[in-house]
């Protein structure tokens, strides 16, 4: 059993993991982020238009908020969550609590003391809410140095790649395409989207400074984690699953891999998924098309998953469910 599933969850979700308003009124717009108890009072003069995307996953929440008002907010977020917000554009600093951000910064704060902002106009805010009993279980199980005791506090991004990313993997995870939200009903998908944005955010507020490893011990971490992966096969596992199995940070485990057998651990997982559903193909006597077998196995970005598929096996998975089904 994955104990990265056994963990204390956030309050119910929805069915839906994605939601989508678009707002006219200010007010509308503070009370469309659900659990959240927010106000918002605008600066500038002009109708106010704001957009707000969210995701769910258990003891998850991503929000992208668009507004195009200068205005200032206050408030609570859901009971027991620990909030990272990260600025994508703005046409101007953002202001809180006295302080000045002009740089690429992400904020971090408990969900029931956040700082007030003054926010200027045509801000794009990607937010992060994580339950903090999950969040302090991952940095217990990882060793982390991070005090969560010390918050609120800012992260200069600096030359980090962390906001491009995570930008990105919500410009894919809200596609319009129906086929993509019949994804987001998979469990092994939410849970893979959770995890990678919960990497993204450790990787920010506490990076792996421990020494390397020698060739004996990078060695032993990757017979642990392969160890760990190969009898769990039966399940989607991600890379916070084996970081917090074997108590490394991602970093570290990447360099581990890197070393050891020449493959970082993202593609060493990818290739026993990938193998997983090329089983499930040619064995499966059920009805069962690509793309329910390949949602399973966590794969929500499904040309990606088809080039992956054809590069590993020289062939597309519809060529081999076909040739299953003519036996």
């Amino acid at each position: 059993m994955n104990n990265n599933n056994l963990l204390i969850s956030a309050p119910s979700m929805p069915v839906l993991p994605i939601h989508r308003f678009i707002a006219s009124d200010i007010d509308e717009h503070a009370q469309n982020m659900e659990g959240w108890q927010v106000r918002y009072d605008q600066l500038t003069p002009g109708r106010f238009e704001g957009e707000l995307i969210e995701f769910r996953a258990d003891w998850m929440q991503l929000v992208r908020d668009r507004s195009n008002q200068a205005m200032t907010k206050s408030g609570v977020a859901w009971k027991g969550a620990i909030t990272f917000s990260i600025p994508l554009s703005a046409h101007g600093p953002v202001f809180c609590s006295g302080h000045t951000i002009h740089e690429p910064s992400m904020l971090v704060a408990r969900g029931d003391n956040l700082p007030e902002l003054s926010t200027p106009q045509h801000l794009d805010l990607l937010g992060v809410a994580i339950d903090e009993r999950t969040l302090e279980h991952v940095l217990e199980r990882q060793g982390s140095h991070f005090r969560i005791t010390d918050l609120p506090k800012c992260y200069r991004l600096g030359n980090s790649t962390v906001r491009t990313e995570l930008a990105t993997l919500f410009e894919e995870l809200t596609s319009s395409d129906q086929a993509h939200d019949v994804l987001l009903g998979y469990d092994s998908i939410r849970r893979g989207i959770r995890d990678v944005v919960m990497l993204h955010v450790l990787e920010l507020v506490a990076p792996d400074h421990a020494p390397p490893l020698n060739p004996t011990a990078r060695k032993r971490m990757v017979d642990r984690a392969r160890e760990y992966a190969l009898s769990h096969v039966d399940e989607p596992l991600s890379i916070l699953d084996l970081c917090n199995h074997i108590g490394a940070s991602r970093r570290k485990l990447q360099y581990c891999f890197q070393e050891t057998l020449g493959i970082n651990p993202v593609a060493y997982l990818r290739a026993l998924r990938l193998n997983a559903v090329r089983r499930e193909l040619r064995t499966s006597t059920q009805l069962h098309g690509v793309q329910q077998v390949a949602a399973r196995w966590g794969f929500w970005h499904l040309s990606r998953f088809s080039s992956d598929y054809r590069i590993m096996f020289g062939e597309n998975p519809s060529q081999t469910l076909r040739r299953t089904q003519l036996c």
